[in-house]
């Protein structure tokens, strides 16, 4: 009887989900299960001009809670406890049985335990990085196109992001591609959704990649699974946000570095595109409070928006090491800059267009590009991370050979603005 009125009262007021471990004095009374990812700190990286990802003719949820809220850095709320939802969340709240997943959680502060990669090193010392995005493959057949890719760039990148079940379809591991990265003497950067993993199987992933020699990690919520309605539901609800990931793991750094002697360098993601900026600025520092040591962006594609996104996001943090590696993407043909412009909270600025439009479009998107990557550069990014969009390789080739040039100029460029302004 409780659980029915609580609900009717509580639907016809707030939108009640029946999480059944209400959240709703952290969040100004807007109930968060609204968010179709069932997301507990704050909005995803798809949000533009404040429209839900997954439902664009709704308002994000997470925008219109972040507007009201003035706390920052709140702490991290567990994901919901399943055998809570469809109880009534007063009867929890006074037995107790709510505690863990209602509170948010402190996180630890960590900065004091160096992460063990060279990635980590390079970017702690303000040496400019190049990372690069390969897909995994749907099986095991698909890893000699990596390993051929691999054996061409090895040379000029830092590191490998070796993505996994992109836009939710399966594929092979992250790690099992990584194997093939680690093969040509480069780091991976293993990539796990909170979409995909629940906290023990997500730990023990983990867990086996360190074993295994890899030690960065981005942390990702992940894009919304294919062929499921997009709607309000339960059932569709992702079992982890990124926040909540990347608290996990920061927990037990000192246990890795005690048992393994390794400590996992933890990335998560942020889009400079999302509205209002100030949103996506916080939401970044929330990550960075949780545990995150760097961060890759949503693909640029206009310079002064970046730079204003930066500037809010370096306010007060101006002697602290640059963490944030913004993507950028080169298109080389008309059906996968189609791909680009579907992609969740990718904003394609018009000067893209111009060029996919016109003759001769690869070398002038790979000039595009440059651009892009000496701008970003310009104001601050602590390098690129590389993202191909049908480009032919040996352009590919040519931009990564030629990118730590062309930024250490852009560097100087604003080195040299600093001392005449």
């Amino acid at each position: 009887m409780i659980y029915n009125v609580e609900k009717w009262i509580k639907e016809k007021s707030f939108g009640c989900q029946t999480c059944g471990q209400c959240i709703l004095t952290h969040t100004k009374l807007i109930c968060p299960m609204n968010c179709p990812k069932g997301l507990r700190n704050g909005p995803c990286g798809g949000t533009l001009d404040g429209k839900c990802e997954v439902i664009p003719e709704i308002d994000c949820v997470w925008t219109r809670i972040e507007k009201k809220k003035t706390k920052k850095n709140p702490g991290v709320h567990l994901p919901p406890d399943p055998d809570l939802l469809n109880t009534a969340s007063y009867v929890n709240f006074f037995n107790g049985k709510d505690r863990e997943t209602r509170l948010p959680h402190e996180s630890l502060d960590t900065s004091h335990i160096p992460a063990s990669s060279n990635l980590a090193l390079k970017m702690q010392q303000g040496e400019f990085v190049v990372t690069l995005e390969i897909a995994s493959p749907l099986t095991e057949k698909g890893l000699g196109r990596v390993d051929k890719i691999m054996s061409r760039v090895a040379p000029h990148v830092d590191a490998v992001n070796t993505t996994t079940n992109a836009g939710g379809i399966p594929s092979l591991s992250s790690i099992e591609t990584a194997k093939v990265v680690q093969a040509y003497d480069v780091e991976s950067i293993i990539q796990f959704c909170g979409r995909d993993h629940h906290e023990t199987d997500f730990l023990a992933q983990m867990e086996a990649a360190l074993e295994a020699g890899h030690k960065n990690f981005l942390l990702l919520t992940g894009d919304w699974l294919p062929k499921k309605d997009r709607k309000v539901d339960q059932q569709t609800w992702f079992p982890m946000d990124s926040a909540q990931m990347i608290h996990f793991a920061n927990q037990r750094l000192h246990d890795y570095l005690k048992r393994l002697g390794v400590v996992p360098y933890l990335g998560c993601a942020a889009n400079p595109f999302s509205t209002p900026m100030p949103v996506s600025v916080d939401r970044l520092h929330s990550k960075r409070h949780a545990g995150a040591r760097f961060c890759q962006t949503q693909a640029i594609t206009h310079v002064p928006t970046f730079r204003e996104w930066y500037q809010q996001l370096r306010q007060g943090r101006e002697n602290d090491p640059k963490l944030t590696i913004p993507s950028i993407p080169l298109v080389g043909n008309h059906k996968a800059f189609a791909v680009l412009c579907r992609l969740p909270g990718v904003y394609v600025d018009e000067s893209l267009y111009r060029i996919m439009e016109g003759e001769d479009f690869q070398r002038k998107a790979l000039d595009w590009a440059f651009e892009i990557a000496e701008g970003v550069t310009e104001h601050g990014a602590a390098g690129i991370h590389t993202m191909n969009f049908g480009m032919p390789p040996d352009l590919i080739d040519e931009f990564l050979i030629h990118i730590r040039e062309r930024a250490e100029a852009a560097r100087l460029r604003s080195t040299d603005t600093l001392i005449n302004s």
